[in-house]
């Protein structure tokens, strides 16, 4: 009897520490998963032109994206959130500050926005265009028309070799000017 209990309890013990085995077999594919995951989601954010010069950090937790961190304007933390749908991902919680990184950003931001108002005020075709100038971090926006391709692409040009410039997002439009009418 006491060598059948032996055996019984050596049984169990098997059985025990397979399961428990089992159990973390189970497990090791569910946290490759979620890192694979993760290391997806890292590899869509940092390869967007947009969102590379930002700190996101990403968590995954089941089937939920935890993104933290800031980024520089609000169609970047919409552009975040969309590259973070992924497969096996159904929520996304979006935890991203929009702002500056501090005052010493604010101070070169406000020089590198004046330099460049500055160098299209100083070219004569430029300083007729309509071309406003923000910086936000270091990516200077530019919106507003000018007359040309050309003109579009010196606008760009100028400020994209400004100091102090990571990025320079486009939103310039051509608008030729209209031919002033023959004075009568």
């Amino acid at each position: 009897m006491r060598r059948m209990l032996g055996i019984s309890a050596t049984l169990a013990a098997q059985l025990g520490l397979a399961v428990g085995v089992s159990a973390r077999a189970e497990e090791a594919p569910a946290a490759r998963e979620l890192m694979r995951a993760e290391k997806q989601i890292q590899a869509n954010l940092q390869n967007d032109r947009d969102l590379a010069n930002n700190r996101i950090d990403v968590r995954v937790s089941g089937d939920v994206a935890t993104l933290t961190g800031t980024v520089d304007s609000e169609a970047e933390r919409s552009k975040a959130v969309r590259l973070s749908s992924i497969a096996g991902i159904r929520v996304i919680d979006d935890q991203l500050k929009v702002e500056s990184v501090g005052m010493k950003a604010t101070v070169t931001d406000g020089a590198v926005t004046a330099k460049i108002k500055g160098q299209f005020f100083a070219n004569t075709d430029l300083r007729q265009a309509d071309i406003s100038v923000s910086t936000n971090n270091g990516v200077v926006t530019l919106t507003g028309t000018v007359p040309s391709a050309e003109l579009r692409q010196l606008a760009v040009d100028l400020a994209r070799h400004t100091g102090g410039v990571l990025r320079v997002d486009d939103q310039l439009r051509v608008a030729p000017s209209e031919p002033m009418a023959p004075a009568r």
